[in-house]
């Protein structure tokens, strides 16, 4: 019993083995020391193996992509690699690199390893080595920097177990550092025998301050136990001597050991051995004491503080009675004195940003479009394949800095410049229904076009292996992989014609086979919806449609941005983000509508045009609103004369019949004027005064006989605004002694050098 080092071990198994004497260890770990050597090996402590679950759990709770472990160069750090690389694969979690430290190695070859790790993106470090190559390790990664924030640390139970041994200065260095380490139960055997042990312990070593039994004491103590209880349920009388061994002259001493005749008994009754030990259930299952549980710590101040457990049935726990299977730890202290969990890996202080390759296309440009600034000497990279990228960076969990690099530069594109158009009330009115009667017009022909012509529209190809057959051209995208599918469906590669932009192809489909042109076109489906959304009413997509993989966002083999970016691009798909950046970039035209259903649900009616009617209407109101204020403005005198009694339907029809008056200033008088139409002046009468003569004009007239009386009423073709005003106020002025009133014409007279009585004059063309 006690091979304290797995190497120790290594070499006592083997005598074991010859002499049939069970060798019980409490210390080594290696997970390839193990019964299957020989059966008479019995591992009183926990394999190396069983503490990388509790580890990768750690790692898989916090998304870590990345791992380097960092172990001691000997069979203790080799042993476990194996198991720990199984762990970290069944989270799909990588191991870009393993970092090899010499059992004998100084501060500058420790430093040397540090820095190479330094140069890496990954952050996180698993550390499995004896505590004394650990004390290097972490006093000389903190000079260099490496227990800041943003570093990660786990160290494994052969460390952890041993930190209260530790100097204060060692502690101080691993400041935010994990560990794992075995469970051992709080119980009243345990809490006796760490009295007893401590007060034994300082009478042996007065000058020692540090007491305390870590995990391998235990299990020594358990172990032999255990060996005690075996011997006893033997007895003692079955406790036999050795055998002769078959030695030749030449063997050595080590050969020359005998069998033992007691040590099959003694191995069963070990094997078979159970009981409450001080670090739990004492139990050799395959010759080793089986694991249970794990505790989680934290290194902060002058140890370890706990901060959660694990278990092979929950995971990892807060408590261990706690039914919640939900991964939560307690609060951690990381390196750098940081409460934030670090996000794994961070682009190295000589590293460079994330480069984003970015083809440069002249068609298609809502996917990816490049723009080349000779100003500013800058490259802009617009689209909807970028907005996507953008959104699953923002998306993830941590900030990474990335920039686009296009292929090749392009040109600036040259820039509805508008035009501003400037007109009166008539002609903006006058425009506007002009539009609105032409739309009508066209649409309502194009709409009889195409229930005419709809049902008869038809693809010309409707089968791929016709195509083929008749050796036609076919078009696909420049640079796509559709070209090397096409050519796998047996097409002639001299009648694959490329195509960039939707333009092209369209003019290429236009021109048709035979005529320099081609009969179809192949492409990705998300490029023919886009091609549809501008031509739906000359082409058509068919079947069959074969599988690819689709769009997608390319990272180096092993990068630990790509199942991160798989997770966030989920995130964003499933939610409206995606839709939204569809919309902006394809508006509402990313599908082509169904053919067959454009005459019955699509025909046009007035409901299709009620924003025209809405917008015609509007320009029609706002502009005899316009007009009616500019009226009222303009004979704002007329209204001012009259009556504060008079009532206001008697004003309006009075402003109607004024506003109904003809405009001699207006262009068809003026014409009327140009062909020779003589203007005559009448002299108003004597007995109307304070007016002005009334506006030249052509008119006929029939005076009254009886000049002295109400004369009859007369005929005027135009009158001026007084004139207009003065009969007006006559008719409307209330008659003395409350009589009817009736219509009252101001008599004119007209002297006639052949008759001595009022007579008719009629003037035409200026000649009586």
């Amino acid at each position: 019993m006690g091979p304290a080092t797995s190497t120790q071990a290594d070499f006592v198994i083997n005598l074991g083995g010859k002499a049939q004497v069970p060798i019980i260890s409490f210390s080594a770990t290696t997970p390839s020391l193990s019964s299957i050597r020989s059966p008479y090996f019995i591992r009183a402590t926990h394999n190396d193996s069983s503490q990388v679950k509790a580890t990768s759990a750690i790692i898989q709770a916090y998304g870590w992509r990345e791992v380097v472990p960092i172990y001691v160069d000997n069979e203790l750090g080799e042993g476990i690699l194996p198991f720990l690389s199984d762990a970290l694969q069944e989270i799909d979690t990588r191991i870009p690199y393993w970092c090899i430290i010499s059992p004998s190695a100084t501060d500058d070859q420790i430093a040397t390893e540090l820095h190479k790790l330094m140069t890496m993106q990954t952050r996180v470090f698993i550390v499995h080595m004896l505590p004394s190559l650990s004390s290097k390790l972490f006093t000389k990664a903190k000079e260099v920097g490496m227990m800041s924030e943003g570093y990660v640390w786990i160290i494994t139970y052969g460390i952890t177990d041993l930190l209260s041994s530790l100097d204060a200065s060692i502690i101080d260095s691993m400041q935010g550092v994990l560990g794992v380490k075995p469970h051992v139960p709080r119980t009243k055997e345990h809490e006796d025998f760490r009295v007893r042990w401590k007060r034994k312990f300082q009478q042996d070593n007065p000058t020692e301050l540090n007491a305390e039994l870590n995990i391998f004491g235990l299990w020594a103590y358990d172990a032999a136990t255990a060996l005690a209880m075996a011997i006893e349920k033997l007895g003692a009388t079955s406790i036999g001597g050795y055998g002769k061994a078959n030695i030749s002259g030449n063997s050595t001493d080590l050969e020359s050991f005998g069998i033992s005749q007691s040590g099959p008994k003694l191995l069963q009754s070990l094997l078979s051995t159970t009981f409450r030990g001080l670090t739990g259930d004492f139990h050799i299952i395959d010759g080793q004491l089986q694991s249970s549980t794990y505790q989680i710590v934290n290194v902060i101040g002058n140890g370890g503080r706990g901060i959660g457990f694990w278990t092979a049935a929950n995971g990892i726990v807060r408590e261990l009675n706690s039914t919640n299977s939900k991964a939560n730890l307690g609060a951690i202290i990381w390196p750098g004195d940081s409460t934030s969990p670090p996000k794994g890996w961070m682009i190295p202080t000589n590293g460079k940003k994330l480069r984003v390759g970015v083809p440069v296309k002249d068609g298609f440009s809502e996917f990816v479009k490049t723009t080349w600034n000779s100003d500013t000497n800058t490259t802009t990279v617009a689209g909807y394949c970028i907005d996507v990228f953008d959104a699953v960076m923002a998306a993830l969990p941590y900030v990474v800095l990335y920039e686009y690099i296009p292929f090749a530069t392009a040109d600036d594109h040259a820039k509805m410049n508008g035009e501003k158009v400037v007109s009166n009330l008539a002609r903006f009115v006058v425009i506007i229904w002009v539009f609105v009667v032409l739309i009508l017009t066209q649409s309502y022909t194009a709409s009889l076009t195409s229930m005419l012509t709809v049902q008869q529209l038809q693809p010309t190809v409707t089968d791929v292996n016709e195509l083929v057959n008749k050796g036609e051209y076919v078009g696909y995208q420049g640079g796509s992989f559709v070209q090397g599918l096409l050519k796998r469906k047996k097409f002639d590669e001299h009648k694959l014609v490329p195509y960039n932009s939707p333009e092209e192809c369209d003019e290429l489909l236009s021109k048709g086979s035979g005529n320099g042109g081609i009969a179809a076109a192949f492409d990705e489906i998300s490029y023919i919806k886009l091609f549809l959304g501008r031509y739906c009413s000359k082409y058509t997509m068919v079947e069959p449609t074969y599988k690819a993989d689709g769009f997608g966002f390319v990272f180096p083999k092993g990068s630990p941005l790509g199942l991160d970016v798989s997770r966030a691009v989920l995130n964003v798909t499933e939610g409206d983000t995606m839709v939204n950046i569809g919309r902006a970039w394809f508006g509402e035209q990313s599908t082509c509508p169904d053919p067959s259903s454009l005459v019955s649900s699509n025909s046009l009616g007035v409901g299709s045009f009620w924003g025209l009617f809405l917008v015609a209407g509007v320009a029609s109101f706002s502009a005899l609103l316009i007009y009616t204020a500019l009226f009222l403005y303009e004979h704002r005198h007329v209204l001012s004369r009259f009556d504060p009694k008079v009532s206001i339907w008697r004003k309006f029809v009075v402003m109607a019949r004024h506003f109904d008056q003809k405009d001699l200033s207006s262009h068809t008088f003026k014409k009327s004027e140009s062909q020779g139409t003589s203007m005559h002046a009448v002299e108003p009468s004597p007995n109307i005064t304070n007016c002005p003569p009334p506006s030249t004009s052509s008119f006929s007239l029939h005076a009254s006989p009886n000049t002295n009386g109400p004369s009859n009423p007369s005929s005027f073709s135009s009158h001026s605004d007084a004139n207009f005003f003065r009969d007006q106020q006559a008719t409307l002025l209330p008659p003395p002694n409350g009589q009817t009133p009736q219509e009252i014409v101001p008599p004119i007279e007209l002297p006639n050098p052949n008759q001595d009585r009022p007579g008719a004059l009629e003037f035409v063309d200026g000649r009586p």
